[in-house]
């Protein structure tokens, strides 16, 4: 244990089964795409295909082959730690600018800092969005002299400021709204009072909708009446604006920094709008466009002119605070060096725990898609607790538009020629599936990968049976929402697979697609050559892993030790019992922890496992024998 400076548990692995033949357990596989929506370049979990769809939109056409991939996964009852690719998406903002703000991670560190509202996610839909700052808002009634004014009408105030009539409450008065400005009666008219009733009847912009749409109106909170504070209480509202319906409201928020509810939350605007919107980032609002605290004109100030003094700036509606936002933009296109940086985000395994990496979708050439399929592999090959799922790039197997259809004996050699560039490793698992299956979000039939698929009938073999059991055949390896295959191998060409390590999937006449092998990339013959033997020691050392952690910083005596391998020994034998193993010994004693060993604080624990393999050959022979002979005679004994 040289290499370890700090205190950690460092699982190795031996195999002894060389010269015999040559995959833990778990349901969440890392997947790496561009996207409609979502953070940018940050681990998301999604449990399900309507999480997928809330969290990062629906498949578009630029998308759907990794999508889709993804989407089967979740069928099969996976579920997945997403990235989206940081490609050239930006959000929508307030005033148009570009900036690109991946993630709250990334606005609480200082993206989009000079924006007073940034679209929560990047991507064109946040230019649907329209943000709606209110609070209590002052408008006034004015008895007025001879203007024969009727609610839409418009009063002139003697600065030549247009108002919009609002109510008409007799013959004599009426009530005005003009934004944040306090109206200077015209000659011969007097403002009388100040009213509340505004809220029922001002648009808010274009969308049509009025105030009393988000709620009703703001006024003081029991934090700020408590300090003798009024009006501080707003809304935030956000309107989508394609279907003019307001997405999201925060009511009752406040704009003293330090305001807490009554149970002791923050109700501050700007901290609750960021930490909990699903739509928007609140930034920079400058006073003018934020009013500052102050006192209710209440009674005192009845009446505006010359000589009267004006309302300090109180709670009002805010409309150069709010609007649409505009600039967002899509980019689904990601290059190699985009999606292998947002695989790399999985390399780290005290980050996120996985089971399994997806490929998904193939990439514009050949060549990139082997970029793509490397960073998958990679993935698994550094953590060394996973397995990484990888499908043929869909020119090896269906011809580009215009050209002619491949034969079986091209799609076969594309097929291993591809796969010939993946280097030998037990943590790969490579597929010859390309399905045929239909796209309900865009109403049209497509090839994708099956490493989604193959990945999931794991995950279902796990959910009915163990993680050592083997996914493939008939009983466990049916696979869902498939219309046809692209390449359906026969005999020969699975032997060609086979040998060249690549699982085939094939349709038998009378069944379904079935994936018909069960090996890893391993090219060399080994216990670890085969799914079930990976996932099985990838189960022990996970169980193994947890166990250690829990001996860390204890007493290094005959107790801890005969405590670690009784607590080893009894899952094993339960594997043992479960058809996961044939035989197994843990050694976790003196011989293994000397006196030299236990002075360096070290702790060593080895284990030995008989692995069940799973049946890839099956030979049965009939004899026909003459009436009269024995059977003992035939079979000697």
């Amino acid at each position: 244990m040289a290499s370890q400076v700090s205190p950690g548990v460092v699982i190795r692995e031996r195999d002894l089964s060389t010269g015999v033949l040559t995959g833990v357990s778990g349901l969440r596989a890392g997947f790496a795409s561009s996207f409609r929506s979502g953070p940018v370049g940050k681990i998301t979990n999604i449990g399900s295909e309507r999480e997928l769809i809330d969290t990062f939109g629906a498949p578009a056409e630029a998308n759907a082959a990794d999508w889709l991939v993804a989407g089967e996964f979740l069928r099969y009852g996976g579920q997945l730690a997403v990235v989206r690719a940081a490609t050239g998406v930006l959000n929508a903002t307030l005033d148009g600018s570009a900036v690109l703000v991946g993630s709250k991670e990334d606005y609480d560190s200082g993206a989009g800092a000079s924006e007073k509202f940034i679209a929560r996610t990047a991507g064109a839909d946040g230019n649907n969005l329209y943000v709606v700052v209110v609070d209590k808002g002052p408008d006034w009634t004015i008895t007025k002299t001879g203007h024969g004014l009727n609610v839409g009408g418009t009063y002139t105030d003697d600065a030549a400021v247009g108002h919009e009539v609002v109510e008409k409450i007799d013959n004599d008065t009426v009530r005005i709204i003009q934004g944040n400005a306090v109206p200077t009666p015209a000659s011969g008219d007097t403002a009388v009072a100040f009213s509340n009733s505004q809220w029922n009847a001002q648009t808010i912009g274009s969308t049509g909708l009025t105030y009393k749409e988000i709620g009703p109106r703001p006024g003081t909170s029991a934090f700020a009446s408590e300090r003798y504070i009024s009006y501080d209480e707003m809304h935030v509202a956000v309107i989508d604006t394609s279907t003019n319906t307001v997405v999201e409201r925060m009511t009752y928020l406040s704009k003293i920094s330090d305001a807490k509810s009554p149970e002791g939350a923050s109700i501050y605007w700007r901290d609750y709008v960021n930490l909990y919107s699903g739509y928007i980032f609140a930034g920079a609002l400058t006073s003018a466009e934020f009013t500052t605290l102050g006192d209710d004109p209440g009674a005192a100030v009845a009446s505006y002119g010359a000589t009267a003094a004006a309302p300090k700036e109180i709670a009002r509606i805010l409309p150069t605070a709010g609007g649409a936002l505009s600039g967002g933009t899509d980019d689904y296109a990601y290059t190699t060096g985009e999606i292998a940086a947002a695989y790399t985000l999985f390399q780290d395994t005290e980050e996120t725990s996985l089971d399994f990496v997806l490929m998904g979708g193939s990439m514009g050439s050949e060549a990139d898609t082997l970029v793509k399929a490397g960073a998958v592999a990679a993935v698994a090959n550094t953590r060394k607790d996973c397995i990484a799922f990888i499908s043929p790039f869909t020119g090896n197997q269906v011809a580009y538009s215009g050209g002619s259809a491949l034969t079986p004996a091209q799609q076969l050699e594309n097929t291993i020629d591809y796969f010939s560039s993946i280097g030998s490793s037990s943590y790969v698992v490579k597929d010859s599936g390309l399905k045929y299956t239909y796209d309900r979000f865009n109403d049209k039939y497509r090839y994708i990968g099956c490493n989604g698929d193959i990945a999931g009938l794991c995950v279902s073999t796990s959910t009915i049976g163990d993680d050592w059991i083997s996914p493939a055949g008939t009983s466990r390896g049916g696979l869902q929402n498939v219309v046809k295959l692209a390449f359906n191998p026969n005999k020969a060409a699975r032997d060609d697979l086979y040998t060249s390590a690549i699982n085939p999937v094939v349709a038998f006449p009378g069944s379904g697609p079935i994936l018909f092998g069960d090996k890893t990339a391993l090219a060399s013959p080994s216990a670890f050559d085969r799914i079930n033997v990976r996932r099985l020691f990838l189960n022990i050392e996970k169980r193994a892993r947890i166990l250690a952690e829990g001996v860390l910083f204890e007493q290094n005596d005959t107790i801890t030790r005969a405590s670690f391998n009784a607590a080893l020994s009894g899952y094993l034998s339960e594997v043992q019992a479960r058809r996961g193993v044939t035989d197994y010994l843990v050694v976790c004693d003196e011989t293994n922890n000397t006196p030299e060993v236990v002075d360096r604080n070290e702790f060593v624990a080895e284990i030995f496992v008989k692995p069940t393999r799973s049946i890839n050959y099956v030979t049965v022979t009939v004899t026909a024998t003459k009436t009269g002979v024995s059977f003992t005679e035939v079979v000697g004994r």
